[in-house]
């Protein structure tokens, strides 16, 4: 990270008053650096986890509440309106309160609203709690994340962007594995209870070792109408996202509301906070001003997309080889250690000068898209969970590559000044992607389902001679479709991976448009 320069410094904002943190290298060494070194990982891994932990118990939280698919989806909704529209926010409220008091916040929030959720039973209350507990967890990323960077001795401080990588990666690869496993064998009840317990310990080791170094801006005014929009267009997408395969899109009114509402309040946001009002709390100038941050918003938002692959691999998992939620969970994390390889591969490649970083992402790109093309190639009905195992791990290692130095571009460009706002920035690009490619890609599954049942179906008849032969030897009608009906989903599921193929490559000509001269102005 750098400070901003003079010339940045004096360039003119429109009048409007950003709410500019104060952000300070505060290095720590010896048990006090450890410990906000561990708090601020467990902060970040709550974060990563959160969304998978929930995701993957939504079937046991729904029998908890006697929920329709209907009502269960505004359990996701809720939570995610709140939580990306108040990660947009975060930096406001990090000067407005300071550091350690907003990360303690959000952690004890989130803790409380968890053990809370685990108790209840009513759906409404739970939708209300999910809210609140969405917001919470929306106020520690940033906070975290600049407590890891800038209490972390000099000497370390280049490891930042590789660990930071790592505890995000590590952290969405363990939030399947860890929701299936406690809804598998604990039941609903207990799917809030790993980030309670990990937040709680964070909030103790945070009051404990992190300095109180900020000044709280007490003068601060929130941007209240800035807020509500982007809840409204976070909860319309994310209703968008659940509801829109499922409800056959424009056939449902409620689409074509929510839809409509998209269409108003995303640029009606975007306007608000770039011109209509004098105290925004998103610097949305802030991508015109730091090429790397766009370029790597940009590349955010196709990874986004692309990790829509862990569901449906999960899915694929579950229905075509009826694998249990534990072990699909258990499967993503078998990346984890290629993960840990890769990001220390792409970190050394870089740092040695053995690669330049745009030609270490175009590699990483093509590796990753030829692991999507191992998978499809493998998804087939009678494949089982150990035939996945090699091409799970080589995916991993060049996904990890692929996203390792993208935060080393956006953060080097960043002063220490911008950076909680870029961060916020950065960090809610990828579940826009992730929503985006949730939507396309369950129409393009279902579609494609379709598409290869009516072709298969056309050659299952009497006049083939395996039909009869299956037939006359017992087999049933019944039985024949249902092996008809898990044929097109696996062929569809080859498709949905070739498109992630495809997708994952759009990242190479917009890295060349980074930046990678050293310096602030990037």
């Amino acid at each position: 990270m750098t400070s901003p320069s003079p010339s940045e410094a004096a360039i003119p904002r429109r009048a409007q008053q950003f709410a500019v943190a104060e952000v300070k290298q505060s290095p720590q060494i010896g048990l006090r650096g450890v410990a906000i070194t561990v708090a601020a990982v467990f902060a970040m891994l709550v974060d990563a986890t959160a969304a998978n932990i929930i995701n993957t118990g939504l079937p046991h939280l729904q029998g908890l509440s006697a929920a329709t698919p209907d009502e269960a989806s505004w359990i996701l909704t809720a939570f995610n309106a709140a939580y990306y529209a108040t990660i947009l926010f975060s930096p406001w409220l990090y000067a407005r309160l300071g550091r350690k008091p907003l990360l303690l916040a959000g952690l004890l929030g989130f803790g409380v609203t968890s053990l809370m959720l685990a108790a209840t039973r009513s759906l409404e209350l739970a939708v209300a709690l999910r809210f609140l507990q969405g917001a919470f967890l929306g106020s520690v990323f940033v906070p975290a994340a600049v407590l890891l960077f800038t209490s972390l001795p000099l000497v370390l401080l280049p490891l930042a962007p590789p660990f930071f990588a790592t505890v995000v990666l590590g952290g969405g690869t363990l939030g399947g594995m860890i929701g299936g496993f406690v809804g598998d064998n604990y039941g609903g009840d207990a799917i809030y209870l790993p980030g309670a317990i990990a937040t709680m310990i964070a909030a103790a080791m945070v009051y404990l070792a992190a300095p109180s170094i900020d000044t709280p801006q007490e003068e601060l005014q929130p941007d209240i109408i800035g807020y509500a929009l982007s809840v409204i267009a976070f909860g319309a997408m994310q209703y968008l996202t659940n509801e829109g395969e499922r409800r056959d899109w424009f056939d449902d009114q409620s689409i074509v509301v929510a839809a409509t509402i998209v269409l108003f309040a995303v640029p009606a946001f975007v306007v608000w906070e770039l011109y209509a009002t004098g105290r925004p709390h998103v610097n949305f100038r802030l991508l015109a001003q730091k090429r790397n941050l766009a370029v790597g918003s940009a590349v955010n938002v196709i990874l986004g997309i692309v990790g829509y692959s862990v569901l449906s691999f999960t899915l694929y998992l579950e229905t075509s080889i009826a694998a249990t939620a534990t072990l699909a969970g258990e499967m993503i994390a078998l990346r984890l250690p290629a993960y840990v390889v890769g990001i220390i591969a792409a970190f050394t490649l870089v740092k040695n000068r053995l690669l330049d970083v745009r030609a270490l992402i175009c590699i990483a790109a093509v590796g990753s898209a030829a692991g999507f093309l191992g998978f499809a190639r493998n998804m087939t009905t009678t494949a089982d969970a150990g035939s996945f195992v090699a091409v799970t791990l080589l995916f991993g290692l060049f996904f990890s590559m692929l996203s390792q130095p993208v935060p080393a571009l956006v953060l080097g460009s960043l002063g220490l000044a911008d950076l909680p706002a870029g961060l916020s920035i950065y960090k809610v690009s990828v579940p826009v992607g992730l929503m985006i490619g949730t939507g396309a890609f369950q129409t393009l599954l279902n579609h494609r389902t379709t598409v290869h049942m009516t072709e298969l179906a056309g050659t299952i008849t009497r006049a083939r001679v395996p039909v009869v032969e299956y037939l006359q030897g017992g087999g049933t009608v019944a039985a024949l479709a249902a092996l008809v009906n898990a044929q097109a989903q696996a062929l569809a599921f080859d498709d949905v991976m070739i498109g992630f193929a495809a997708l994952v490559l759009l990242v190479i000509p917009i890295v060349f448009l980074a930046d990678v001269r050293p310096g602030p102005s990037r």
